[in-house]
């Protein structure tokens, strides 16, 4: 699933609340808790410039994509015996990109944390929706049509991205103030914890 990204990396951090998620679970909810009040005025922003209705007259309509090559690739197309049933295993594979729906695309920014090793990003908000991409993020086509799109989107709403990096840019002053006490509490926490373990003999 594609997702809009706007993310922010602290380098200790990432360890500091796996350690945290360790031992004190409850100290590690309250960080999430705090850090999704901090980024609220950023999704706010966000969702006050989204449109709710479609941005271009062609977003009324559905329109799916991928659903054929991922009938062929399970081999359902080649089984098939004949159009109508092809073309049902494809409508059944589509992913539905479009009608746009601006409500329901607003409810999706949501704030995230994570610790995990295996993730790049450590506070970020995340944009989960193909046909938020397509709107935010749209900058380059390769047909007739896709330039249009383009052309309209950035007379209408500016150049990529649109909603998720602007709302950023917005409240960027007060986010970093506030994510600097957010992130030197954490850090002192973790010292303080550590000394402590150090000082009762049960640190690892």
């Amino acid at each position: 699933m594609s997702t809009v990204n706007t993310t922010i990396e602290v380098y200790g951090v990432k360890e500091a609340l796996a350690y945290l998620n360790s031992v004190d679970k409850t100290y590690r909810r309250s960080i999430t808790q705090r850090y999704a009040t901090i980024v609220e005025p950023i999704v706010k922003d966000a969702q006050q410039h989204l449109p709710i209705t479609p941005p271009m007259s062609g977003w009324k309509r559905a329109y799916n994509v991928g659903g054929q090559a991922a009938a062929i690739r399970k081999g359902q197309v080649g089984r098939s015996k004949g159009q109508s049933e092809a073309h049902s295993f494809a409508q059944e594979e589509a992913t539905a990109l479009l009608p746009w729906d601006g409500a329901k695309n607003a409810k999706l920014i949501k704030p995230f944390i994570t610790g995990k090793k295996s993730k790049a990003n450590t506070f970020g908000l995340k944009w989960t929706s193909k046909t938020a991409a397509l709107f935010d993020l749209s900058g380059r086509a390769k047909t007739p049509q896709g330039e249009r799109m383009i052309t309209v989107l950035g007379q209408r709403f500016g150049s990529p991205s649109r909603v998720m990096w602007a709302s950023y840019d917005r409240a960027s002053p007060e986010l970093q103030k506030n994510m600097r006490e957010l992130i030197e509490e954490i850090m002192n926490t973790v010292n303080m914890k550590m000394r402590v373990e150090h000082e009762n003999g049960t640190g690892k």
